[in-house]
């Protein structure tokens, strides 16, 4: 396939230029573990279920994806593995990031890679320092990781380095600015502000706590007409083997899959839209960085 670029869904161009594009939260307490995310993109985007089981020396995992190029393997968004191992992104401003010719290059689906490969969160840090990203990569991302043994970070390539930010305490929440530069994470009313006062305040780390967490965050409006916003969110209950999926920040009615059991099936590739075949109507108004102002539809 030669030298394949990374692509990952954009900051969104809204009118007032404050939906981002997605975010993640991981929680860690008493032996539990949930990681979630928000993937924020056009609502007319088409999202993927892409189920692989263990085979030839590579884990089982469940991936969010999209097919970012026809003929290649759709682009895993956020993903666990078999072994415990979950794995999301956020975008963040643009930057240059450290490229060495000497090293192996990730490809497009290089987070899938990372699960299919690594069973703890170390295995995964080593991977990302052991590759390069492509000169040409146009992925400005970070990675949150968390793995069954209670492991998690925040992976960022910053200042020409990979920098790895440990979670502090039971919960770690990143979304469009880098955790390395605290400085630039927006004031007290910004969704990362807003999600930290939520979570400092969680009691259990419980899915409909960590959904609570994800819908605060979560965005959405118009722009140019089209509809915009959180397209699809996912929490991993890395400990308990089981992914909850919600569509179109619709959070009360996920789809619930047991890893084990969709194993057993057989590797598939769905369509996300198929699986939510009621879905709810766009809401009204916008929701942006700063929270859910009152604001007309159709800005």
């Amino acid at each position: 396939m030669g030298r394949a670029l990374l692509f990952f869904v954009a900051i969104l161009p809204a009118a007032s230029g404050v939906l981002r594009a997605c975010s993640g939260v991981t929680v860690v307490s008493g032996g539990k573990v949930l990681l979630g995310h928000n993937n924020d993109y056009r609502y007319a985007a088409e999202m993927l279920l892409r189920i692989v089981p263990p085979g030839d020396g590579l884990f089982g995992r469940v991936c969010i994806s999209m097919e970012t190029v026809p003929g290649w393997t759709p682009m895993g968004m956020t993903c666990i593995n078999d072994q415990g191992l979950a794995i999301t992104h956020a975008n963040v401003p643009k930057a240059a990031t450290p490229y060495d010719p000497d090293k192996p290059q990730f490809r497009h689906n290089f987070l899938e890679k990372i699960v299919a490969e690594s069973t703890t969160v170390k295995q995964a840090v080593a991977m990302v320092k052991a590759y390069s990203l492509p000169a040409e990569h146009g992925a400005f991302v970070h990675l949150m990781l968390a793995d069954a043994g209670g492991d998690s970070a925040v992976i960022e390539w910053v200042d020409g380095e990979v920098k790895v930010i440990p979670r502090q305490g039971s919960t770690q929440l990143m979304t469009n600015f880098l955790l390395s530069k605290p400085e630039t994470a927006g004031g007290p009313q910004s969704r990362y502000a807003r999600g930290v006062r939520m979570l400092e305040q969680l009691k259990e780390p419980s899915v409909p706590a960590l959904v609570a967490v994800l819908k605060e965050i979560s965005v959405h409006g118009r722009h140019q007409g089209e509809e915009v916003g959180t397209l699809e969110s996912v929490v991993f209950d890395v400990t308990g083997g089981k992914v909850y999926l919600y569509s179109k920040r619709d959070f009360d009615h996920p789809l619930v899959l047991d890893m084990n059991e969709v194993f057993a099936k057989g590797a598939r590739t769905e369509s996300y839209n198929s699986l939510f075949p009621h879905p709810v109507a766009f809401e009204t108004g916008n929701r942006y960085e700063d929270g859910p102002p009152a604001q007309t539809a159709g800005n």
